[in-house]
């Protein structure tokens, strides 16, 4: 089986039409790249393409202060997979249990079921814990009281934001597995209109105002878990899918 030998990370497109075509590979949480489609008004359901649209990725919306606030903390999350970006298929087990750890996290941390990830984090943790159970491994955990109480857009920014990466670094996996079946928690699934929806609702929020900074510091929390979860999980390498 050919193994991916990829040297950094991808930088998320948000958009579905913006899948990178370099050799370059996200394997968390890219939430902080610009889209190629900075500034280009996005056509909301129901309205005519010619329609007046507020754009995308309003450059002057809370969102990109987001972004920007919180980069120190999505690259350390992201150097923490340093492994994986380096060689993917044999941490790929490991990637998993990591990946379960954290969204398990994010899930108790903040899921109230009223942030728009919710059906989608459900389904990505349900997906990871068979997969892991699948291939034997037991995901590290954190009690209840270690994890900190995140608000429901901070949630729904850090696993939204992902998809795009996840579906590109899907489409690489399935390449080198020579047509095997790749784990679930790859499974295409649908997150372009919850994203849209929080990107909306993260450009209502006043830049400088208390639940701003609020949803910064708990960003910054998230972020923070996936670091955790690479730390926690024994560094395990394999030869085969998992």
């Amino acid at each position: 089986m050919t193994d991916l030998h990829l040297s950094a990370p991808f930088a998320l497109s948000e958009d579905a039409d913006d899948a990178p075509d370099d050799d370059t590979l996200n394997t968390v949480l890219k939430v902080d790249a610009p889209s190629k489609t900075e500034g280009r008004p996005l056509q909301s359901p129901g309205q005519s393409p010619g329609g007046t649209h507020r754009s995308h990725q309003d450059k002057s919306g809370f969102r990109v202060e987001l972004r920007r606030a919180t980069r120190p903390e999505h690259d350390a999350a992201e150097l923490a997979f340093a492994p994986f970006h380096q060689s993917p298929l044999p941490h790929l087990a490991w990637f998993l249990a990591c990946q379960h750890t954290a969204l398990h996290a994010l899930a108790g941390s903040g899921d109230d079921g009223s942030g728009h990830c919710t059906r989608l984090l459900a389904a990505l943790t349900a997906a990871l814990r068979a997969d892991c159970a699948q291939n034997g491994n037991h995901p590290a955990t954190l009690s209840v009281d270690a994890l900190p109480q995140l608000h429901p857009l901070a949630v729904d920014y850090l696993v939204l934001g992902s998809r795009m990466g996840n579906e590109v670094l899907r489409r690489r996996l399935s390449a080198a597995a020579d047509q095997l079946a790749l784990p679930a928690y790859f499974a295409p699934r649908d997150h372009l209109v919850a994203w849209r929806a929080t990107c909306a609702d993260l450009d209502q929020i006043p830049p400088r105002g208390a639940l701003a900074r609020r949803i910064v510091a708990d960003t910054r929390q998230g972020f923070a878990l996936f670091d955790t979860a690479a730390r926690l999980n024994s560094l395990k390498t394999s030869t085969h899918l998992p």
